[in-house]
């Protein structure tokens, strides 16, 4: 019995070590991020993806994807995303979790599984690697990222189907061990639940698993780059007017006019000399861990810890809050006696998608699962503990009942521990802008805080620029590339 106790004790400390050390490098990589420090967060990021383990490594491989994206690495960024496609493949093909991984989540935590991606995850690898492939002129291979994004959005409704159907497996096969439901309806766990979750529940998503900017650049690609086929135009037509009825944005929604009009021969070719502008600003939720007392239903004074540990979404609230874009005045002046018109007034970047609303759906969809099985493991645990505590008792040897304790009370509490693992790279709003192209071809993009940048526009009849801000006072990033 006191092997026992050392065994669950040894398990206890490998694995807090182990959640510390991801936790640890996830916050040191986003600082990096904050501070614009965006070369080193790239370097971090992708020594993390290339020693990961496997539960750690798709995760890790989106960070160094997205964060060589934004220090402007386009190709390293490329083959980042294409490593995690990859992971996610070789998971998928694998659909169900061995039995083993499963049985170790049980007795640690959710955790010890594989990370395979939210649909969010997914759905946003698929859009940032059509943007390199953009941003790299590679246009067809831009053309079937865009279609898997897309395609993404199906499978997560799918996955999310066979999650609950699977969840309602998981708790009726326990409930001789546990009761589930029996916990849910306690008044004093539901109670703290509402607490823990009311401000991510307030949230609501878009349609299911949708993201709007996702389905705004489909739409863009097919108007602007797509063969003129009317296939493309169809395409095009369908994805603005979606976009533009989700969000309302004013780009959106004139762009859906255009194509509309486009695809049934009405209107003339999508319009040329014209620059929008990609804004993605601040970053998304990340988890954190709130403990909640659960009934265990044991009656007895034994069990020296009760606790259950839960993830929950934390917001972040200091963000550009949107990009201006003006014109740059050519530096010349008029003919003595002549007036100079003035400059246009400044375009200012409209959300397009809210990526916290898009977490929180995702989270939201998840959470039940999460719950039945936070439930599941804290019974479990809580028996064993129980019982390895009982037998120490009717041993009547005081050095075996206090290694008992020792080891269940550490095992317990260390391993109690919610998954907190989220792509902290992600930004909190998608925002664009479109505007006539400059006769000299320059803007200045500002948010306020942090330094403005001067751009001059590549040669294109349609443009597209790229910013990417983390923090309010980090230096923006600038890309840009031609649609045609």
């Amino acid at each position: 019995m006191r092997n026992v106790a050392k065994l669950m004790l040894c398990c206890a400390l490998f694995a807090a070590a182990g959640c510390s050390s991801y936790e640890e490098r996830a916050f040191e990589f986003e600082g990096m991020l904050r501070s614009g420090r965006y070369d080193a967060a790239a370097r971090l990021a992708a020594g993390e993806a290339r020693d990961a383990s496997d539960a750690d490594r798709l995760l890790w491989q989106l960070e160094s994807g997205a964060a060589n994206r934004i220090a402007g690495d386009f190709r390293a960024s490329a083959a980042r995303f294409a490593d995690a496609l990859e992971t996610v493949r070789a998971w998928d093909r694998r659909p169900d979790t061995l039995l083993s991984a499963e049985a170790l989540a049980t007795l640690n935590n959710m955790s010890s599984l594989p990370y395979r991606g939210t649909g969010g995850d997914r759905i946003l690898l698929s859009t940032y690697q059509a943007l390199n492939h953009l941003s790299l002129g590679e246009r067809d291979k831009a053309r079937v990222a865009l279609n898997l994004a897309l395609e993404r959005q199906k499978e997560a409704v799918a996955a999310n189907a066979a999650r609950i159907e699977q969840t309602q497996n998981e708790t009726r096969a326990a409930r001789g061990n546990y009761d589930v439901g029996r916990a849910e309806r306690d008044g004093r766990f539901a109670g703290a639940l509402d607490n823990a979750y009311g401000e991510s529940r307030a949230l609501r998503g878009y349609a299911d698993y949708v993201n709007p900017f996702s389905v705004w650049l489909h739409g863009l690609f097919f108007l602007h780059a797509g063969d003129g086929s009317a296939s493309d135009l169809e395409r095009a037509r369908i994805s603005l007017r979606r976009a533009a009825e989700m969000t309302g944005n004013a780009a959106a929604r004139e762009d859906a006019e255009s194509a509309a009009a486009v695809a049934a021969g009405t209107g003339a070719k999508p319009p040329a000399n014209v620059t929008y502008v990609i804004f993605e600003t601040g970053l998304a939720p990340v988890r954190e861990q709130v403990r909640i007392d659960v009934p265990l239903f044991i009656a007895t004074t034994r069990v020296p810890y009760v606790g259950a540990a839960f993830p929950r979404l934390r917001f972040r609230r200091h963000f550009a809050n949107t990009l201006a874009i003006s014109t740059v005045a050519a530096g010349t002046a008029g003919a003595a006696g002549s007036a100079v018109a003035p400059p246009p007034p400044p375009v200012s970047t409209e959300r397009i998608a809210n990526v916290d609303a898009i977490v929180a759906a995702d989270f939201n969809n998840a959470l039940p699962s999460v719950i039945a099985r936070t439930l599941i493991n804290a019974g479990v645990k809580a028996a064993a503990s129980y019982a390895v505590n009982e037998a120490s008792a009717r041993s009547r040897n005081a050095g075996v009942q206090l290694a008992a304790f020792v080891g269940t009370f550490a095992y317990s509490y260390a391993t109690t521990g919610a998954d907190l693992r989220a792509w902290h790279s992600l930004p909190k709003e998608f925002q664009i802008a479109k505007l006539p192209t400059p006769a000299n071809r320059r803007l200045r993009l500002a948010t306020g805080a942090a330094p403005f940048v001067e751009i001059t526009l590549d040669p294109g009849e349609v443009n597209v620029v790229h910013v990417r801000s983390p923090s309010e006072t980090a230096p923006l990033t600038v890309s840009q590339f031609v649609l045609r």
